[in-house]
């Protein structure tokens, strides 16, 4: 299901990989992050999750409760698997051959639903009477954590939150202000062209990386047909609607490639690198960068300096009406293998509880669905909450979808390169793929 850029993004802060075999409930191993001889009488929860997705909130959390295992009474062994699609694999047999760790991080219940089946999601405990989760809005555990009236899970990582990064310095150099319609965004485009900068920088050489500037094509959609992308999300899994019907979907990969067709592109943009954005982001070699909040992160880390000149808007609409993408935290779950599911409970409320998510917090900032977690972030990731705040957000159409749809990258850049002839042509291919999916599945809508 997930071949989306959201899943791949983390590739671009990662520092080394590891992995790490997991130990039985119950372990007496020496802790992974407090490195001090286990007690005898505090129990070890295994964990396994992606390589990727260990980063130093995780880091600082481990280390914490394994310090306080004494008086937490449980702590963590944490076990490493690689990301993308060979860990995906790894996952999906540790459910079909029920070789589960206690506490798993998966990207959401659906996806367990869909690739391990309703036996597989019957392995992840419900958590509902077990997990104080008042210090979260509803709305946000939703269809998500919250799935088919249960408690799947809770939410470990930031939100991430997708837009337009631009320099406010090139920005205020040439006069220009923040766009809020696509007409004023390719105006804005032609003074950054005509005073030899890149207005809009694009890094396909990392293929992911082309999905941003489409990707909030099915929110806008959602927005026009007054629906949620929960609910655009069931019309495509059950075959009421199509990737290709939705206009807005079409609509902003065509726009996508309108801005390389005007010459408002790198020309080197098929072997540029986000890194290489980043950098010309950071310098003032370009006025925008489509992409996602860890891009502001990225900035913040390596041109520290630049961080305050970097800003954040919604990819304009002929409208103006504005929305960005919510990439919602990947899901920490308890499996019934763990020996001592009360135990794990336990520890799911804690590592649930607003000192858990601050202590991850405050190792790595920004922007966290616990409402009493205060983070600092970038001032583009702050400009891009306001948005959200303003309720101008819609979750990731792409966490939600029950079936796969291929890979939008390489379909993307398929449009770009000539390959596809129409941007109908991405979404078709698509639709071929939801369609394989579904049949595979003996799904009846698809008969």
């Amino acid at each position: 299901m997930k071949n989306n850029w959201g899943k791949k993004l983390t590739a671009v802060t990662l520092a080394g990989l590891m992995t790490l075999s997991a130990t039985a409930c119950g372990s007496s191993a020496e802790a992974a992050g407090g490195g001090a001889p286990e007690s005898k009488d505090v129990e070890t929860l295994t964990v396994l999750m992606y390589t990727d997705w260990y980063k130093s909130g995780w880091e600082a959390l481990e280390k914490h409760v394994n310090d306080n295992a004494d008086e937490l009474g449980f702590r963590l062994e944490i076990s490493k698997i690689q990301g993308g699609n060979q860990g995906d694999q790894v996952v999906k047999t540790k459910f079909a051959s029920d070789d589960l760790p206690d506490i798993i991080q998966v990207y959401k219940p659906q996806w367990v639903e869909t690739n391990a089946g309703q036996e597989g999601l019957n392995k992840l405990v419900d958590l509902s009477d077990a997990v104080d989760v008042s210090e979260y809005d509803p709305n946000a555990l939703d269809g998500t954590y919250n799935y088919n009236g249960k408690l799947y899970g809770i939410p470990m990582d930031s939100i991430v939150l997708s837009g337009v990064f631009y320099n406010k310095q090139v920005f205020a150099d040439a006069g220009v202000e923040v766009p809020q319609t696509w007409d004023e965004l390719l105006s804005a485009c032609e003074v950054f062209k005509s005073k030899g900068i890149v207005p809009v920088y694009y890094s396909a050489k990392d293929v992911w990386s082309v999905q941003p500037p489409a990707v909030t094509g099915p929110v806008i959609e959602a927005k026009n047909r007054g629906i949620s992308t929960f609910e655009l999300m069931n019309q495509i899994d059950t075959h009421q609607l199509t990737y290709t019907e939705c206009t807005a979907f079409v609509d902003a990969i065509q726009k996508s490639k309108d801005l390389i067709d005007k010459g408002y592109v790198n020309e080197t943009y098929l072997s540029d690198t986000v890194d290489m954005a980043h950098e010309a982001l950071a310098n003032g070699e370009c006025a925008m960068y489509i992409n996602g909040t860890w891009c502001a992160d990225n900035i913040e880390q390596k041109f520290p300096e630049q961080s305050e000149n970097i800003g954040g808007f919604a990819i304009p609409q002929d409208d103006g009406d504005n929305y960005i993408n919510m990439f919602t935290p990947y899901s920490l779950c308890l499996t019934t293998n763990c020996k001592n599911v009360e135990l794990g409970k336990k520890a799911m409320n804690y590592l649930a509880s607003s000192e858990a998510q601050q202590i991850y917090a405050s190792a790595q900032p920004g922007l966290y669905l616990n409402k009493n977690v205060k983070s600092e972030m970038p001032a583009a990731t702050a400009d891009l909450k306001t948005i959200m705040d303003n309720g101008k957000s819609m979750t990731d159409w792409e966490e939600i979808n029950k079936y796969s749809y291929g890979n939008l990258g390489e379909n993307v850049l398929d449009y770009y390169t000539g390959t596809f002839k129409e941007a109908s042509d991405v979404t078709k291919a698509l639709d071929e793929e939801t369609a394989k999916s579904a049949e595979a599945m003996g799904d009846d809508n698809w008969k």
